[in-house]
């Protein structure tokens, strides 16, 4: 059994600390060419802050992509601008592009003769939910090339690091985005994008359509995601991308741009917490910081740990000590502590009627298990909860979770 104990967290002087791990953020300040608009694809809480942030801080023009028409009558309705919410106060930005998306994507004949509105895309942010990803860039793949970065920034799991594995991505409905954009989308890698991916630490929630409140302070962490050889003159380091550049530019979003196998660390540190957090809340109906004041809720979450470990383990060879299962845990009860009164994002949506993210967090935990030959059945069983929206009480866990034992 882990050991549950209780560990105040650091303080961040001059360097980000995220995740276990601390960074030192580039200092620069060059504004992207006008030539270089970055395109927001899915305007949920990550989506709105970060276009907030970018045009809060003059950096370069931001333009969204709404997926249905009724979101640009939202937008006019609330002044076309963004509210932003911090310690009570409100500051609302304006002077944001606005596309609405055609519902299918254009024929080859429309592709060759585009609207000025639909030039290409050189730099992406989807920030949609993980289930809504391919649906969503099927309608903007054709403005999408060799000379693109996609920036995926979102709950779950993104990518696989071995061929292997994204062969068994291609067979398994639980697999990270990226793979399934590649598998569906982008299927010749001489024409994909280059794919990043992103992990933001803020809290924050939404209010309205185009209002959010930034609740809790936090780093965006991004890198490239894949070390693969580099295409029609791709460079996946961060000197020559301007979205990079752009997001590493301004404060407010504190990003720090790591490498690829730093990024896929962190992906993997974040993947546990979501895995832990996420569906523990939604089926307990509980905010975070009520999994630490219950015996029978810490002990689930040290028995799901005994199972995530090694799988992760298995994914990141020459995993460092931090992804041992007792730090693992340690990670999980410090983030549960420092978020204690928040809704995760899983019990919001549940709460809200929406689908959740659980395919690509304990979902995605449990195939990579199965595959593996590790075991899973732990992680299955939370995933099969909420996606049945089941609430249990604390003694109905061995029954209708799985057994736990002696309880800590």
């Amino acid at each position: 059994m882990l050991r549950i104990t209780r560990r105040q967290s650091a303080g961040r002087a001059s360097r980000v600390t995220s995740l276990g791990r601390t960074f030192t953020r580039p200092l620069t300040n060059q504004f992207a060419s006008p030539d270089d608009t970055i395109y927001v694809l899915g305007v949920g809480n990550l989506g709105k802050y970060v276009a907030h942030s970018l045009m809060k801080q003059a950096l370069g023009s931001v333009t969204l992509l709404f997926h249905r028409p009724g979101l640009k009558e939202q937008w006019q309705s609330a002044g076309s601008q963004i509210q932003c919410v911090t310690d009570g106060t409100p500051d609302a930005t304006s002077g944001f592009g606005v596309e609405v998306l055609p519902p299918s994507e254009p024929s080859a004949v429309d592709q060759a003769h585009q609207k000025p509105d639909e030039k290409p895309i050189k730099n992406l942010i989807v920030a949609t939910k993980t289930y809504m990803t391919t649906g969503a860039l099927e309608r903007v793949k054709g403005r999408l090339g060799p000379r693109s970065t996609i920036l995926f920034l979102q709950n779950g799991m993104g990518m696989f690091g071995d061929p292997l594995k994204r062969l068994f991505a291609i067979l398994t409905p639980q697999i990270g985005t990226m793979d399934e954009a590649s598998a569906k989308i982008f299927r010749d890698p001489s024409t994909r994008p280059a794919y990043w991916a992103g992990i933001c630490s803020a809290g924050v929630y939404s209010t309205s359509p185009f209002t959010i409140v930034h609740a809790g302070k936090g780093p965006l962490l991004l890198g490239p995601a894949d070390a693969r050889p580099l295409l029609h003159g791709q460079d996946l380091t961060s000197s020559s991308n301007p979205m990079a550049q752009r997001l590493s530019q301004g404060s407010m979003l504190e990003a720090t741009i790591l490498s690829s196998g730093a990024i896929k660390e962190s992906q993997l540190q974040k993947l546990v917490v979501n895995a832990v957090i996420n569906p523990l809340t939604a089926i307990f109906r509980c905010k975070n910081g009520q999994l630490l004041d219950n015996p029978t809720r810490l002990t689930i979450m040290g028995l799901l740990i005994e199972e995530i470990g090694p799988i992760v383990r298995t994914l990141l060879p020459n995993a460092p000590e931090m992804f041992s299962d007792q730090n693992l845990l340690e990670f999980v009860l410090s983030v549960a502590r420092k978020t204690g009164a928040n809704t995760s994002s899983m019990l919001q949506d549940i709460q809200a009627g929406r689908r959740t993210e659980i395919d690509y967090i304990n979902g995605y935990v449990a195939a990579q298990g199965q595959a593996l030959g590790l075991p899973y059945t732990r992680n299955s069983a939370v995933a099969s909860l909420v996606k049945e929206q089941q609430v249990v009480r604390d003694d109905e866990v061995s029954s209708r979770m799985f057994p736990i034992g002696n309880v800590l």
